[in-house]
């Protein structure tokens, strides 16, 4: 089974401060137990909100609302695709994220959520051992809804128009990764703590806060991607909120 690990923001990730000593070490430990075993995917992280945007697309037009938002606590500020057996050993493996990442705020709260799309959809995988740390990346994040959070199946001719524009996006060297994201429901929160860690399993009440699925892209500028954006398929609607971020770079990430 396929798992995303949603690193949730929080006031130091909102101002970019730099990581707690030793912290992009164990990060990197972190993540190697699960390449050198085959199990990892995409791993990485957002740049605040203050430089993102969001987009309500509906038959009324397209709304763009600028950043930062306020709702911190409810914004990501990066994720981790992995593979584990079950939601139960997904779990297990979240007790052991690095502890400094906690020290910033006293916690760190982890959302985990398993992968795919209800009836189906084609996965655009991208490795961890890419290596990719280029500028001009950016994440669309796609918006829950209350069909999303029932696992509800799209119609066909939505999941084929999807698919058939990832393909071609893919095969243009534009749309770099990208997948769904089941319900809630299948999904926890785990809160690390310096001592231990604490979990809360799913549904989640605030469906309008939680993500249903992700696009990573190229784009020149973030007005290319908001472009991008609106050309995007979505397999929900009529209306459809996304939220569009760009990619941290290493650099940015340590204060170079």
């Amino acid at each position: 089974m396929q798992f995303m690990i949603i690193r949730k923001a929080d006031a130091a990730t909102e101002a970019l401060l730099p990581p707690a000593p030793g912290l992009i070490e164990d990060m990197e430990r972190f993540h190697r137990q699960f390449a050198d075993e085959g199990r990892l995917g995409l791993a990485l992280g957002l740049r605040p909100s203050g430089h993102a945007v969001r987009l309500k697309i509906g038959p009324g037009g397209v709304t763009v609302t600028d950043g930062p938002f306020a709702e911190t606590k409810e914004l990501v500020a990066g994720f981790t695709i992995i593979e584990a057996d079950s939601k139960e050993a997904a779990i297990e493996l979240l007790r052991h994220w690095p502890a400094a990442d906690a020290d910033a705020i006293g916690q760190v709260v982890l959302e985990l959520r398993e992968t795919g799309c209800p009836g189906g959809c084609a996965e655009v995988a991208s490795s961890f051992t890419d290596n990719d740390d280029s500028a001009g990346r950016y994440v669309i994040l796609l918006r829950a809804d209350a069909d999303s959070e029932r696992d509800a199946v799209p119609p066909q001719p939505m999941l084929d128009a999807l698919d058939a524009f990832n393909l071609a996006e893919a095969d243009a060297g534009v749309l770099l990764a990208g997948d769904g994201l089941m319900s809630s429901a299948r999904g926890a929160r785990v809160v690390v703590r310096r001592g231990g860690a604490s979990v809360i399993d799913g549904p989640f009440a605030e469906a309008k806060e939680l993500i249903a699925g992700f696009w990573m892209f190229r784009a020149g500028s973030l007005e290319e991607a908001i472009a991008w954006a609106k050309k995007v398929p979505y397999p929900t609607g009529p209306e459809v909120e996304v939220e569009i971020r760009e990619v941290l770079t290493m650099d940015e990430l340590i204060g170079t």
